[in-house]
């Protein structure tokens, strides 16, 4: 099983080309694997150029006609560069003096074509956007068994995705319902006492208490008797 299964529904031969590619890099010929995943972006150039494409064009040369289009969309650039990456890795492992058996290069040559394949095979090829959740299995490259963990990191890709899509209809005012205005709760405060037109009199325990009936009788004779001493004492003489 290869990480480029989906391309046999696409074009036969790059899958071949491609899996030759992690056949290589299994066995541990690093630097064969990194020119036949340049020869992979090359077909891979050919094929997006079309007809625009002369039979006797370098890759160079189409990478330059790829480069110069006006105004090229994030998926364009990506697909670009990744191209001119495997042209140069490839290119390196051809042309170099001393044999290298480092694969961290040949690992991410294959990741780079696995993702330009992707991006082929849905804007070109009329797979369906799903395949863009794939990601680059490297227990399946070594095994040729799918990793678990892969499985779960492209569903939890798929569904992240449909989250934003939908906040993003969300946001834009989709068909939902608009949600009702609740009414609004009426207030539980206390009504406060309106005690302004007492403030200037006194309370009813600030009030002077009455005096008994007793005790007015009593004051009115002693000021009776005190009147009446006055009189004798001034006017008896």
């Amino acid at each position: 099983m290869s990480n480029f299964e989906f391309l046999k529904s696409i074009n036969e031969n790059l899958y071949i080309i491609a899996a030759d590619a992690e056949n290589l890099f299994r066995d541990k010929y690093f630097e064969q694997c990194m020119a036949q995943t340049r020869r992979l972006g090359e077909h891979l150039c050919r094929l997006v150029m079309g007809e625009a494409a002369k039979p006797d064009d370098t890759f160079d040369a189409m990478l330059a006609t790829l480069k110069d289009t006006p105004s090229p969309s994030e998926i364009e650039k990506e697909f670009i560069d990744d191209l001119y990456f495997l042209k140069k890795a490839g290119n390196k492992a051809v042309h170099s003096l001393n044999v290298s058996n480092d694969g961290k290069e040949a690992l991410e040559c294959l990741e780079r074509a696995f993702e330009a394949s992707i991006n082929y095979a849905v804007y070109k090829g009329g797979a369906s956007e799903d395949l863009l959740n794939k990601v680059f299995d490297e227990e399946l490259l070594i095994t040729g068994k799918k990793s678990k963990k892969i499985s779960l990191q492209e569903e939890y890709i798929a569904k992240k995705k449909q989250w934003i899509e939908e906040e993003k209809r969300l946001s834009q005012g989709g068909d939902e319902e608009e949600p009702k205005k609740s009414k609004p709760k009426k207030s539980k405060k206390k009504k406060k006492k309106n005690n302004d037109a007492f403030e200037d009199y006194p309370s009813e325990a600030q009030q002077e208490p009455k005096k008994p009936l007793w005790r007015e009788i009593l004051e009115t004779i002693l000021a009776g008797v005190v009147i009446y001493v006055c009189y004798l004492l001034f006017f008896t003489k």
